[in-house]
């Protein structure tokens, strides 16, 4: 008997069953913020800079005055409303002149522009895509699997903005040029496997649009990145957790995210840290079920830790993980057979001690692994009788 309970079901679980824990007050209530997928208790500016690095309110409050001062000396210029376009490039030659200077490709957050003057594609839509928005110009980004950059949906003409050099405004128009410029960001030999004429088209089909919202998300993958080379896996995870509350469908971190729930939980499983364990692995298979591997080692976890609990005499946190479970839709028929054995040595158990309300309990649990066992019936009525 195989448990599936549709898609929304998992999505939900995968929800519930892990929390990023941050040290900071802003990222937490950031992250708290989030859980909707909409920021309501800051602006995107504010969101940014957290997610950028400044965790502390007088650092937030500094980079975010920074953020109103360039605004306000671009609005003096006073630009043409209905001369969109040209008002658009205007801000982009206006920011690479002053604050877009080095391409770095580390150079990840708002906080490398302030202090440094330095960014990558990441820093550099962000920072241009926030400005035209408050300054009433919409914008939005498209992410590929190496690459963001922004697009002007609301334009008569598409305009596409590559904002690592200075020469992006409407790239588009040379799309020659255009690839390559985006060999950069591809290994070589992999970019010769695409062909060096057809860059842009790989990138365009991997890619899709995303708002500024979810381009928020990229700040936080980043931060990962950090912290899993230093093979800080828990900060590692706890940021792609925030990240995928910005960006559920990131198309540039696939990679790094299925090697980072490989080494976190096999982390926690060395550490016989087995429930940790599986609540990563599950959360892992939800995002990524086609993997055969994950599903192993979540399974894995998952029996290790409902052992682990049987020899500590921990039901509730038995019925947590098979609650869990049930509704990842992992198990298949063998090893349901196994999970009915573990759960009805914890009724016999509860039988021996009289414990009716725990008994009672159980059988609920063996009456969702198997409603046609006719032992169920026998079994209740002994417990009736405690």
């Amino acid at each position: 008997m195989i448990f599936a309970w549709g898609i929304v079901l998992v999505l939900l679980l995968a929800a519930s069953l892990i929390a990023a824990q941050f040290e900071t007050a802003p990222e937490r209530k950031l992250y708290q913020d989030i859980h909707d997928y909409r920021v309501d208790d800051f602006t995107l500016i504010e969101a940014a800079f957290i997610l950028s690095g400044a965790n502390q309110p007088d650092s937030l409050e500094y980079y975010v005055g920074w953020y109103n001062d360039l605004l306000s000396t671009l609005k003096a210029y006073n630009f043409d409303p209905f001369d969109r376009v040209n008002s658009a490039d205007k801000i982009f030659a206006y920011l690479h002149a002053n604050w877009l200077i080095t391409y770095q490709e580390r150079a990840t957050t708002l906080i490398d522009v302030v202090r440094e003057k330095r960014y990558n594609c990441v820093a550099g839509t962000i920072l241009y895509n926030l400005i035209c928005e408050d300054l009433n110009f919409r914008t939005e980004a498209f992410e590929t699997p190496t690459h963001t950059y922004t697009i002007f949906p609301n334009f008569t003409e598409t305009i596409t903005v590559e904002n690592t050099t200075p020469m992006g405004f409407d790239i588009m128009r040379n799309l020659h040029e255009y690839s390559k410029h985006l060999l950069r960001f591809y290994p070589e030999k992999q970019a010769y496997q695409i062909g060096l004429d057809r860059i842009y088209a790989y990138e365009n089909s991997k890619g899709r649009r995303i708002d500024n919202t979810e381009l928020l998300g990229l700040l936080a993958y980043n931060r990962a990145y950090f912290a899993r080379e230093k093979k800080d896996f828990k900060t590692a995870y706890d940021f792609v957790l925030l990240a995928q509350r910005f960006n559920k469908d990131s198309r540039s971190n696939v990679n790094f995210e299925i090697d980072l729930y490989y080494h976190w939980g096999k982390q926690l499983f060395d550490d016989e840290n087995y429930k940790a364990a599986f609540r990563v692995y599950a959360d892992a298979y939800y995002r990524y079920w086609e993997y055969g591997d994950l599903a192993h080692n979540c399974r894995a976890s998952l029996f290790k830790a409902l052992g682990k609990k049987w020899e500590e005499k921990e039901w509730e946190g038995n019925k947590e993980l098979v609650d869990d479970v049930f509704d990842l839709g992992l198990l298949d028929d063998k090893d349901f057979i196994r999970l009915q054995q573990i759960i009805q040595n914890w009724a016999f158990y509860f039988y021996q001690t009289r414990d009716k309300q725990s008994a009672f309990q159980a059988l609920d649990v063996l009456t969702k692994i198997n409603p046609d066992d006719p032992q169920l019936a026998r079994f209740k009525k002994l417990i009736e009788e405690l």
